[in-house]
């Protein structure tokens, strides 16, 4: 039997019967030839440009991959090379930020047909614009928008002359709306979501399929490259695997949709800030991105000082036994001590303190000289720390109690708790010298 070039989509691997495939290719009146013919994939050294690439050579295309780090390019190359030995695969390492990597990548693939691009290249930065690196910024345009420009430019003509091909620029969640702390990127992923559906509407007539693949968050490296903490976003708390951000992509693909959206609440965020006033979005997006440090709040810190007529020793048994402390025992309201150190002490334990139960930890014990723990509970987090000396004259200890509150909690009840968190650890510490005599 002569070999058919397959079209739309992949029997083996979607699962599509070839009665629908014909179905969909004539719906949709688009045609990708994936056997023998050649894909170039950016980004290909790892994340979802690796996986497309694999997925590609299972279908029988033949590669060019790019990415900046030759080593992992190469790696990725052998790995698809053994998995699909009939394919050739090609790399070039090259810098799509700049003129020249974009030059050195069309120039390695000449004038051979390219029937899938796959446009995957692309980093992200995160911070405040106006605290942004400007070179970082403009690198990070000239990959996302730039680069994605040239190619498409480089091999779309060659696609609707042979009236078959695809595009697959890989866009992001983040450009359904403005993205503060992240202007750049979300710009630019903006620009890949409209730049796609332009020309998805001027190549279908002619065979060609362009997509734009919005994934959420995933789990491909993206995060790490930003350069910044950004787990305590809620956007970036949770990332979502790759694979099935590769099969949607290239399922929309072989259908000829204009745009997808892996996963339901990814949809869900995306249409439904349709619904929203712009201003509403925007402030929206930048809570759910705001950097922790423009997420604090001023801290609660209070300082306590006292003078009790004993020794330090005898201070700092009181100190690490809450028993014996009565009116720490009673404020706190002890629950439970959960472990204790090597000589029996309280190394961790669990106390409530109204309206939130905290779960607190000894972080430091130099006997007899310091103390400290650390509690945390939703919405609140505290340091105290105890410095313990003798007085000048050794008849007496000098005791010094620092304590911070950080979080919504303590913000939101600052003018109030201050004042009576220092009264109520004065108080405290005078019933300490008290049980210490």
């Amino acid at each position: 039997m002569s070999q058919v070039p397959r079209v739309a989509t992949i029997e083996s691997t979607v699962g599509v019967p070839s009665r629908s495939l014909a179905r969909v290719a004539t719906k949709n009146r688009t045609r990708i030839h994936y056997q023998d013919r050649w894909a170039v994939v950016t980004g290909a050294s790892s994340g979802l440009g690796r996986g497309l690439a694999a997925r590609l050579a299972d279908r029988g295309m033949s590669l060019v991959l790019t990415g900046r780090n030759e080593a992992r390019l190469d790696e990725a190359a052998d790995q698809i090379r053994r998995a699909a030995p009939r394919v050739k695969v090609e790399t070039v390492a090259a810098d799509l930020s700049t003129r020249s990597g974009v030059s050195a990548l069309l120039d390695h693939v000449g004038d051979r047909p390219i029937e899938v691009l796959v446009n995957n290249a692309g980093f992200g930065s995160y911070g405040p614009f106006a605290e942004a690196d400007p070179d970082r910024e403009n690198d990070e345009v000239a990959v996302d928008v730039s680069a994605v420009i040239a190619l498409a430019r480089a091999f779309l003509p060659g696609m609707l002359a042979r009236g078959s091909g695809g595009i697959l620029n890989v866009a992001s969640t983040i450009a359904f709306q403005p993205a503060p702390f992240q202007a750049v990127y979300g710009a630019s992923k903006a620009f890949v979501l409209s730049f796609s559906q332009a020309l998805w509407a001027e190549a279908r007539a002619a065979g060609v399929a362009v997509t734009a693949l919005c994934p959420g968050p995933t789990r491909t490296g993206f995060v790490e490259a930003l350069g910044a903490d950004v787990g305590h976003t809620a956007i970036y708390r949770r990332l979502a695997e790759p694979e099935p951000v590769i099969e949607t992509g290239l399922r929309a693909l072989d259908e000829g949709r204009a745009v997808v959206i892996p996963g339901l609440l990814n949809n869900v965020l995306a249409e439904g800030g349709r619904l929203m006033p712009r201003e509403w979005l925007t402030r929206f997006s930048a809570r759910l991105l705001r950097p922790a440090s423009r997420a604090a709040r001023p801290p609660i810190e209070v300082h306590n000082e006292i003078v009790i007529p004993a020794s330090a020793e005898r201070v700092w048994d009181l100190l690490t036994d809450v028993e014996r402390w009565p009116s720490w025992y009673r404020a706190c309201r002890w629950v439970r001590v959960e472990t204790t150190d090597s000589a029996g002490r309280a190394a961790s334990f669990r106390w409530k303190a109204h309206p939130v139960e905290l779960r607190s930890r000894v972080v430091a014990a130099d006997r007899p000289h310091s103390f400290a723990i650390v509690a945390d509970a939703r919405g609140l987090h505290a340091d105290r720390a105890f410095t313990i000396r003798p007085t000048p004259d050794g008849l007496g200890t000098v005791v010094v109690s620092h304590e911070t509150q950080v979080g919504p909690v303590a913000w939101l009840g600052r003018v109030y708790l201050a004042p009576r968190l220092h009264a109520a650890n004065q108080v405290m510490f005078d019933d300490l010298a008290r049980a210490a005599g």
